[in-house]
């Protein structure tokens, strides 16, 4: 019988397993890791250089569980731990990545017990007399502990189909629906006729406001500040951008009154006539009060629905209650034995590291409380 059988092969299940040598990881697909070569650009920034409270601000979710693991296993200790691995940071504005500057090093590091891993996809877990069962497609695997670090349900070709919130659910435990978190954003009206244009901007649902940079694109936005805006979206949702300031219409008149609308404003003119189309070609001595009204009004809070694009969510929110989970040890309130890491739980995070340093932290602490 197996002492800890790890289900899921990504981030968090890895790095419990670098800390864990006798445990067995289950990864349904014939490579580990897929999502975790995706991260940063490839270059996989893995954790942030930041304090713990600096770091609170960028995670969403239950606060006091949040606290409590990021102290448990803070940046400086994940950071020495890759060291230990032999991986040597290299630190870019905050964000830690390996010196090599490839997410491949990453993984052939946390891959020293690389011999340990089985193939098979975990379709049932059930407990019976302190020993768990779990049947895959082809076996039935009996364990004393499991860690589930399955994932949420962003970039489902990589393995996180959601899997892991239907093996918790019928082992009693409470899932909050998931979402698409750090992910690009479709728009309506469309600004595709801007396409490829970036720039600052600041995005706001009811009292809540992102700022930072976006891409536009052909669907909408993306970059850091959708992507960190996402979470905040239940399915399609009426959002405001500002894209400026809001004008002196009146100045602009007075002082540049023979100027195109389009080229009027500290803003690329494709993005202007997309947000002004019917007064992107007009001078600014022609327009009409109400047009200069609407003008001012688009610029500074132009209204759109907007809605995550669930194919390009980089995680998830939603997952595990974390009321159900021991923040300490990352063991189950409900379910002797069982544990989890990474992003089946709760908590997502802004783009920058947070993510994975949440999946490490949730990894050590349930690592250790099983050694």
């Amino acid at each position: 019988m197996i002492k800890t059988l790890i289900i899921g092969g990504g981030a968090a299940g890895l790095y419990a397993a670098s800390l864990l040598p006798e445990a067995i990881v289950l990864e349904r697909n014939e490579d580990v890791g897929r999502k975790l070569l995706l991260t940063g650009g490839g270059r996989c920034n893995y954790t942030h250089s930041s304090s713990v409270p600096d770091l609170l601000p960028h995670y969403h979710g239950s606060l006091p569980f949040i606290r409590k693991v990021l102290y448990c296993h803070p940046p400086v200790s994940i950071i020495n731990h890759f060291r230990q691995l032999g991986i040597e940071p290299a630190e870019e504005y905050g964000k830690i990545f390996p010196r090599k500057g490839d997410a491949e090093s990453i993984l052939k590091a946390l891959m020293i017990n690389s011999n340990r891993i089985i193939r098979g996809k975990a379709e049932r877990i059930k407990k019976h007399d302190g020993v768990f069962r779990v049947l895959t497609e082809k076996e039935e695997i009996e364990a004393e502990h499991i860690l589930l670090t399955t994932g949420g349900m962003a970039y489902p070709h990589t393995g996180s189909d959601g899997n892991g919130y239907a093996l918790a659910s019928a082992l009693g435990h409470s899932i909050t629906p998931p979402r698409p978190a750090l992910a690009a954003l479709d728009l309506t009206p469309s600004l595709k006729s801007a396409e490829g244009i970036t720039l600052d901007i600041e995005l706001t649902r009811k009292k809540k406001t992102v700022t930072g940079s976006a891409v536009i694109t052909s669907r909408g936005i993306s970059g850091p500040a959708p992507e960190n805006f996402s979470y905040l979206l239940n399915g399609s949702e009426e959002i405001t951008i500002s894209f400026m300031q809001p004008p002196d219409m009146k100045r602009l008149r007075i002082e540049e009154g023979r100027t195109l609308v389009k080229n009027a404003f500290p803003l690329p003119p494709r993005l202007v006539s997309a947000l002004l189309p019917e007064t992107a070609e007009k001078r600014l001595a022609n327009l009409s009060k109400e047009e200069e009204r609407l003008i001012a009004q688009r610029l500074s809070s132009a209204l759109f629905t907007a809605r995550p694009i669930a194919g390009s969510a980089m995680t998830t929110a939603g997952g595990v209650k974390t009321d159900e989970i021991n923040p300490g040890t990352m063991e189950s309130r409900l379910v002797p034995g069982l544990y989890f890491a990474g992003d089946i739980i709760d908590i997502d995070a802004d783009c920058g590291g947070y993510s994975l340093t949440w999946a490490f932290a949730t990894a050590f602490i349930a690592a250790s409380a099983e050694r």
